[in-house]
């Protein structure tokens, strides 16, 4: 019997099928299991070297799938050894042969859903026929084969390790897939290693000077009193030679810093495969908008108050260039990733968290006197800070009732936590798992071409030592 994809063709044929000799349909699942004859035709099956034996009625009792079907039976069977040949996993065809047996799908739990779907594929078999007992690690099985293909397409995306055509063997192409590969993959070579850690260094530089501006030990004063006592100012470290209210050093490392970030976000523009995925790029788009306080200030002159504020304000983006650990760092890029692709949990947790903010601020404002719970809304604050275990302390119950309530709310926080933090854990630790997995095989994938290369190399050296003496004999 043919194999058929269209729903309404089984559904139509699943009818017919119901009314042929010997069917049975199981009230359960609504399967129909038909038991043509009961002939002793022993058929014999070489799947991936294994033998199986079966009758050929057991084959017949599911018509929808392809072992049911005699022209796809023709094309693998072989004269010589009377059997059937198939070049396929004996395993999951042993369940198939079970399926045709019982009508129940049942999976073993050592072998990988992606290759179990291949061959249920190829045996016509449909994954809703899965039992439920064995659907669970099946679907996870899917679903977290889907989440590692896009985390690596992300991975690859994030970290810049994206490079041009390999084939294109022209200068200058070569030239920009090896200057990209040396600015973003620090795993390149021993001079990508070096210059990740000066860019972290200067990172951390530009930082430290964001954070020391706002230190009174690293601020000068901008004016100069002449009559100042010498032990006024010795005692207050006076510079006469600062003109701002910054440090000349902590300036001096604003301008190395400026100067090294921008050149870098130029010549990477300049050598990036992809400029309008470079443009999207979160990280580059944090480098960008930290180099706008600095153009700012050194193109145009700070006379305005709204503009100085303005440009103060966009300093704080510096702070944000410390997520450029990530490219050193993946544990730090899995950490943020776990909390992207684990939004729905995110969301639920967010959810149960303001369903219990609504019902026990309410409970509270009635059950407390109006001195310490004045409304609902200042209310949302205390079961907000008592569900995530924080309290500080500065609204709290004292009647009865209200240590009740308050009790209720604290034990709900924790099952709240208790609830979604596994799931998040869980996911970080398959993405990091994977992470680390994919980064030793780039290396070892590198460490195989640099061998290629050498080996290369040596072989034309020798072939050119040997056309020498060829020639000079």
């Amino acid at each position: 019997m043919p194999f058929f994809n269209s729903e309404s063709v089984k559904d139509s044929s699943g009818i017919l099928q119901a009314l042929l000799p010997g069917a049975n349909i199981q009230k359960n699942n609504q399967r129909v299991l038909v038991t043509v004859g009961t002939t002793d035709e022993v058929l014999v099956f070489n799947v991936g070297g294994t033998c199986f034996e079966t009758y050929s009625s057991t084959l017949r009792r599911l018509p929808h799938t392809r072992l049911s079907d005699e022209q796809f039976l023709k094309r693998h069977y072989r004269e010589k050894k009377d059997d059937y040949f198939f070049d396929h996993d004996p395993d999951v065809f042993k369940v198939v042969l079970q399926y045709l047996r019982t009508g129940e799908l049942h999976l073993p739990s050592s072998l990988c859903g992606a290759s179990i779907k291949a061959e249920l594929e190829f045996w016509g078999v449909e994954e809703c026929t899965i039992e439920d007992c064995c659907w669970l690690n099946y679907n996870s099985w899917a679903q977290t084969l889907q989440s590692l293909k896009k985390l690596e397409h992300d991975r690859q995306i994030s970290m810049g390790t994206h490079s041009y055509n390999s084939e294109n063997t022209r200068k200058w192409y070569r030239f920009r897939n090896q200057a990209w590969e040396f600015l973003n993959n620090p795993h390149w070579s021993f001079s990508s290693k070096i210059y990740g850690v000066v860019s972290i260094i200067l990172v951390f530089a530009s930082i430290f000077s964001f954070v020391s501006q706002t230190h009174e030990y690293f601020q000068v004063s901008t004016e100069h009193n002449e009559s100042l006592s010498a032990e006024n100012a010795s005692s207050e470290s006076y510079l006469p030679w600062s003109n701002n209210s910054i440090h000349p050093a902590l300036f001096i490392t604003d301008a190395v810093c400026f100067a090294f970030f921008l050149l870098e976000i130029v010549v990477r523009f300049i050598v990036c495969p992809n400029k309008l995925r470079f443009l999207k790029t979160p990280m580059n788009i944090i480098d960008f908008l930290a180099l706008v306080p600095d153009v700012v200030s050194y193109s145009f002159p700070l006379s305005a108050p709204e503009l100085v504020t303005f440009v103060s304000l966009m300093r704080i983006i510096r702070v944000l260039r410390s997520f450029r650990l990530m490219r050193h760092f993946p544990g730090l890029w899995t950490l943020g990733y776990t909390l992207k692709a684990s939004i729905n949990e995110l969301l639920l947790m967010l959810l149960f968290l303001i369903i219990g903010m609504l019902v026990f601020s309410s409970l509270i404002y009635y059950a407390e006197d109006r001195e310490n719970f004045p409304n609902i809304p200042r209310a949302f604050w205390w079961a907000l800070i008592t569900m995530t275990t924080v309290g500080y302390g500065d609204m709290y119950p004292v009647s009865n009732l209200g240590y009740l309530i308050g009790s209720m709310t604290a034990v709900s926080g924790l099952l709240l936590i208790g609830f979604i933090v596994p799931v998040l854990v869980n996911n970080f630790i398959l993405y990091y798992n994977h992470t680390q997995c994919a980064l030793e095989r780039e290396k070892r994938r590198g460490q195989r071409l640099h061998q290629q290369k050498r080996r290369q190399k040596l072989e034309r050296m020798n072939s050119f030592k040997t056309e020498n003496l060829n020639t000079e004999n």
